[in-house]
């Protein structure tokens, strides 16, 4: 396993470097266009019967849970207790989403090609109770030198990095009930799909045509 992009810090874990395109609709900011928000939508919601959801990182966005609480009122925090306030607005958080509703905008188009976190298409009944319980039994891993990390695969730098490099035993195990996810691309103009069953290397969807 890549151990270098567990816990990414700053920059892109994947070296990349490209500037995202930004757009701006009803004074709003947003790093990708309407028309690339659109076909993301498509292609997320058009495997009918299964569910998607988010994982956004409170470490990337600021003020996580109270947008979340306005926008997002299921969404669930991946860590458990009772936590100190500057962790909880650090987390990731998981979220139900549904087309074109203000979970979905959060995801799919005011924080693309910003980090702000991956979507995940779910296997037919997958709930949110048990997705999270999944999501947090791969929160840590063991580096080839027996320590423990926290994995942010939330990040979509890390999870483009780290989980090609995963073989078919560790995919499987990854992925769990995970059908598939999405992540930015290595530029602002393209989508990553990574197929729990498919090939190591992710479907490349280009966004270009809708921007």
């Amino acid at each position: 396993m890549n151990t270098e992009c567990i816990a990414p810090e700053g920059g892109s874990a994947d070296g990349s470097a490209g500037s995202p395109r930004a757009t701006t609709q009803g004074g709003n900011f947003f790093v990708i266009g309407q028309g690339q928000y659109e076909q993301l939508q498509r292609a997320v919601f058009g495997q009918r019967q299964r569910p998607v959801f988010a994982v956004l990182d409170g470490a990337i966005i600021d003020d996580l849970p109270a947008r979340l609480g306005k926008h997002a009122p299921d969404a669930m925090c991946l860590f458990s207790g009772d936590l100190d306030p500057m962790l909880a607005a650090a987390a990731p958080y998981l979220l139900p989403l549904a087309p074109d509703t203000a979970a979905t905008r959060l995801a799919l188009l005011e924080g693309w090609n910003a980090h702000w976190g991956i979507v995940l298409v779910a296997d037919p009944g997958t709930d949110i109770y048990s997705l999270r319980a999944h999501l947090r039994r791969v929160l840590r891993v063991s580096t080839p030198g027996g320590a423990s990390m926290l994995f942010r695969f939330y990040d979509p730098r890390a999870f483009r990095s780290v989980v090609p490099t995963f073989d078919p035993a560790q995919r499987r195990a990854f992925f769990g009930p995970i059908h598939g996810c999405y992540t930015e691309g290595r530029s602002s103009d393209s989508a990553l799909y990574f197929a729990r069953d498919g090939l190591e290397a992710p479907n490349q969807l280009s966004l270009a045509a809708a921007a």
